[in-house]
């Protein structure tokens, strides 16, 4: 009896592990330097980026999440948003179809309507919702924007675990989709990892060297704000 009951706890531990250290493992020696990883690569004689990262947060997925998926404060805690706040399905429709070409376009669309950043939040379970993006990014990618739909998914938030697949609808981006994940780190206690992938195409040339400046330091200022936010 005994001996099965090493075994089963010896598997759940054994297949937690595996399923953590399949995400880039190799550069674990650089997040336990700088609790940050980004990798940016590039399609070749095309403009699309292909970035992968992780983070180390010294705090809880169920103190982070609220904080990561607050839409309408992304632009009140961070400096990458000119503006950020949550749409309801029916505007996100409504703007699929009009597609708009410019942002004053989109803003007219909308209009004034306020939608909760937790609107149609299924707590413990997966939901759907809608994001207006504003970017605050230098030159060449200044005044960047886009709709996003994100699927929420907190079902295994009693292990510390929460996802974030996003994707474009209408952007003046060519190209904008990819998730994220929060996920506890074996022996740091009381610490999350915020790792995920995404694609962006900005449809114009950028500079390599540029685009993994821009794209690296946005992440690890995401991370300092979000850890500065959730500490009391």
């Amino acid at each position: 009896m005994f001996f099965k009951i090493f075994i089963l706890v010896f598997l759940f531990f054994s297949t937690n592990i595996h399923a953590y250290n399949t995400f880039h493992p190799e550069v674990d020696p650089e997040l336990n330097e700088e609790n940050i990883w980004v990798n940016t690569a590039f399609d070749k004689k095309a403009t699309n980026v292909r970035t992968s990262f992780r983070a180390w947060m010294p705090h809880e997925a169920k103190i982070l999440w609220p904080i990561m998926i607050d839409t309408n404060n992304w632009k009140n805690i961070s400096k990458d948003y000119n503006d950020s706040r949550a749409l309801d399905e029916g505007m996100a429709k409504l703007l699929e179809n009009k597609q708009p070409q410019d942002i004053k376009e989109l803003y007219k669309l909308i209009g004034d309507k306020k939608i909760t950043s937790d609107h149609g939040r299924l707590t413990d379970g997966k939901w759907t919702s809608y994001a207006l993006q504003r970017f605050a990014f230098p030159f060449p990618l200044k005044d960047r924007w886009t709709v996003i739909k994100i699927k929420n998914d907190e079902s295994s938030s009693s292990k510390s675990y929460y996802r974030y697949d996003y994707k474009m609808i209408v952007s003046n981006f060519k190209k904008l989709e990819g998730y994220w994940e929060l996920t506890p780190i074996p022996n740091k206690p009381g610490w999350t990892e915020w790792r995920g992938y995404y694609e962006s195409d900005p449809g114009i040339n950028i500079p390599h060297f540029l685009a993994k400046s821009i794209y690296r330091s946005s992440l690890k200022k995401s991370a300092e704000t979000y850890s500065k936010v959730a500490s009391p």
